[in-house]
């Protein structure tokens, strides 16, 4: 499936332009970034509440958003055109957004450029804490359609035959640190391949996956590369963090 799309080929007639650059879980760092420059007519995509929950330890750090305040965000700034995520360099935001556009069954692409490498012409926004905070209003517990192909339980992860990919880094994975986690290893059967190859054009050797990291936020960056080429994939959102609260004497290092 098509993911990537070049700055030569947007056409505003077609296309919306999302801004997904965020500091991780400091809204207002993240809102700054957006009101010094941003691609024009591009509209600012925060962390919380639009691409995840607030830390649900059951659910891990970064749980699934209200998927129907999500869609609603889309379908009020999109306007029938073609959501078109862009982050910053390495940054997994935009994919986190794909993904979730993803389930949703709403195309989507990414901009094949960072932030820093696009040429259109930027300007300073004046978006404020409120502005955010209204975005509340499109939650809703009415739930829109959901593709559960693409995503994996803690059951499924525990019983599946497919590669268990663990997206985070190296010493991580192999449990010689934890900066974020209360307790480090990695899930039982799992491998490693660092999310930042899938932005050097690497790709895990594999046809089927799932993938997990801490929090479900740079796992969606190896998911991505993976629906791009057209392999069987699918997200454990909770990732690590959720698998440790109810499992923690399920773990591997080393």
């Amino acid at each position: 499936m098509q993911v990537w799309i070049d700055e030569e080929e947007l056409d505003y007639s077609k296309h919306q332009l999302f801004d997904c650059r965020n500091v991780m879980d400091d809204i207002e760092a993240s809102l700054a970034l957006y009101n010094k420059h941003h691609i024009e007519h591009a509209i600012f995509v925060p962390g919380y509440p639009v691409l995840y929950e607030h830390n649900k330890p059951e659910e891990g750090r970064h749980p699934l958003p209200n998927l129907a305040l999500f869609k609603s965000f889309i379908e009020k700034y999109s306007q029938h055109t073609i959501p078109v995520a862009y982050d910053t360099d390495k940054g997994f935001m935009a994919t986190r957004f794909f993904f979730l556009c993803d389930i949703l069954g709403i195309p989507c692409l990414i901009m094949k450029q960072s932030y820093d490498k696009m040429t259109i012409a930027k300007s300073p926004g004046d978006m404020t804490m409120k502005d955010i905070e209204q975005l509340e209003a499109l939650r809703s517990i009415e739930e829109p359609h959901i593709n559960h192909g693409l995503i994996a339980s803690r059951d499924e992860v525990r019983n599946t035959t497919a590669t268990l990919i663990d997206a985070r880094a190296n010493k991580r994975f192999l449990g010689e640190e934890e900066p974020i986690d209360v307790q480090p290893g990695r899930i039982p059967g799992a491998v490693n391949f660092p999310y930042e190859k899938v932005f050097d054009n690497q790709l895990p050797d594999t046809e089927e996956a799932i993938v997990y990291c801490g929090s479900g936020l740079s796992a969606t960056s190896v998911y991505t590369a993976l629906r791009a080429a057209g392999k069987k994939v699918k997200l454990y959102p909770g990732s690590y963090s959720e698998w440790i609260f109810h499992h923690p004497e399920e773990i591997e290092r080393g």
